[in-house]
């Protein structure tokens, strides 16, 4: 029950969006998540263009009408998730506040006073570098997982798990840090609820996939982890 409420808490939070007590810490996670998502997807596109232009040899034009699904089929899963991530780092600043209204609309007051814009920038800057390490180290097995022959059957789960995870760390970080944890503790407490976080993260990165609704996602996503924190507080 507990990991199916995380699995469904950032759908809650897409459904919380708009909600006018939020609406406007929402606006700033919101236009770095679409124009992240759409800087990544023209970027890709282009890419996908020159190299077609490049690999494909004189007179195959016709068969980048048949790679084109697939390129968009892996711009949805690969690109989706990675561009989500991406924004979701830099809108870090507005990501706390954001957390800790939510988590006070819901009852649970953070243990930690409101932080000034100032304070989000520097939390935020020290904590991406810490996120960007621990994210290499888990980067390292999955691509090796992909490269190898044999193994790289199981490279399309390897990106799923590496994705859910990524996401899931990424997005319960400001209710968490809202509560005084540091980094390592928030890896550390995530990793003890290992079901719930993976179950979070498997329906955030379904979300990404989806275009339209991955525009929404960043604010949705804090939006649903702060909900999975005040659960998970007020229950003990």
């Amino acid at each position: 029950m507990n990991a199916l409420f995380a699995f469904l808490a950032p759908f809650r939070g897409l459904a919380r969006v708009f909600d006018p007590g939020l609406r406007g810490l929402v606006i700033g996670p919101l236009l770095i998540n679409i124009g992240v998502i759409i800087g990544v997807g023209v970027a890709a596109g282009f890419g996908f263009e020159i190299l077609l232009d490049t690999w494909l040899p004189a007179g195959w034009d016709w068969l980048a009408w048949l790679l084109w699904p697939l390129f968009v089929l892996t711009l949805l899963v690969g690109f989706g998730v990675s561009a989500v991530a991406l924004a979701a780092i830099i809108a870090s600043p507005f990501s706390g506040p954001l957390a800790y209204r939510t988590a006070r609309g819901l009852g649970h007051e953070p243990r930690q006073p409101a932080r000034s814009l100032a304070g989000e920038m520097g939390h935020a800057t020290a904590t991406a570098l810490r996120k960007f390490g621990y994210y290499a180290l888990l980067f390292i097995p999955v691509l090796l997982i992909t490269v190898i022959p044999g193994i790289n059957l199981l490279a399309s789960l390897a990106w799923f798990v590496f994705g859910s995870w990524v996401l899931a760390v990424e997005f319960q970080e400001p209710p968490l840090a809202n509560d005084g944890l540091t980094f390592a503790e928030i890896r550390k407490g995530l990793g003890r609820r290992r079901p719930e976080t993976l179950a979070f993260g498997a329906g955030t990165t379904l979300l990404a996939m989806v275009p339209v609704v991955n525009l929404l996602l960043v604010p949705a996503a804090v939006i649903g982890a702060t909900h999975l924190w005040a659960r998970q507080q007020s229950r003990g």
